[in-house]
């Protein structure tokens, strides 16, 4: 899995990052807001949602569970996206993530990745 502190984000437009300011090396398109909750909750509630997204599969998770992976395949001819989360804990009542969606396939993605990551933090929000 990879970690998304010390990402070599590729100069490619099918991949798109979100992360809190100075969390990772790379330097990521969108901010990510803190949430009101631990991180434990944080990461059950992104996997909960996640999971509940079309064609979406959790390939790997870390033993503390803040770390995932999910596949996400396209509709019509089933590409796989790969989607990497970071949980970090900011204290015992506020946690904020990192997230890093890019496709395997192609050079273009016509911004499904950007939708997807606003899309999944706006769900996450709802939670």
């Amino acid at each position: 899995m990879l970690d998304l502190a010390t990402l070599d984000q590729p100069n490619k437009p099918n991949q798109f990052l979100a992360a809190p300011s100075g969390f990772s090396s790379a330097r990521p398109h969108r901010s990510v807001p803190q949430f009101p909750m631990p991180a434990v909750e944080l990461a059950e509630a992104f996997r909960a949602m996640a999971l509940a997204q079309p064609r979406t599969e959790l390939r790997e998770q870390s033993g503390d569970g803040q770390a995932m992976e999910f596949v996400q395949r396209s509709a019509l001819f089933r590409f796989p996206d790969i989607v990497t989360v970071q949980v970090i804990p900011v204290d015992e009542a506020r946690s904020t993530l990192a997230i890093y969606s890019r496709s395997v396939y192609g050079h273009l993605d016509f911004g499904v990745n950007r939708k997807r990551v606003d899309l999944w933090l706006a769900n996450l929000a709802q939670a």
